[in-house]
């Protein structure tokens, strides 16, 4: 996939949210922005800095949850 075709579909993503679990055990919910896509490989690609929490609960947890609204139909 070319960078015009991701950055077509993307345009199509209009909020998207990621929900982790902290150390408690409880759940986080943040607001992100999708970087890049490889719907080929059915990977992502978003920023956040090593030193926030989200990092973390994203290296020490084993589940992520993904939503996101988009007007994009196929």
């Amino acid at each position: 996939m070319n960078a015009q075709t991701c950055i077509r579909k993307l345009r199509y993503v209009c909020s998207t949210s990621m929900g982790t679990v902290d150390a408690h055990g409880n759940p986080q919910v943040r607001i992100i922005n999708i970087m890049h896509v490889e719907p080929e490989k059915g990977e992502i690609y978003f920023v956040t800095a090593r030193g926030k929490n989200f990092y973390r609960e994203l290296q020490n947890g084993k589940e992520a949850a993904i939503t996101a609204l988009t007007r994009y139909q196929e």
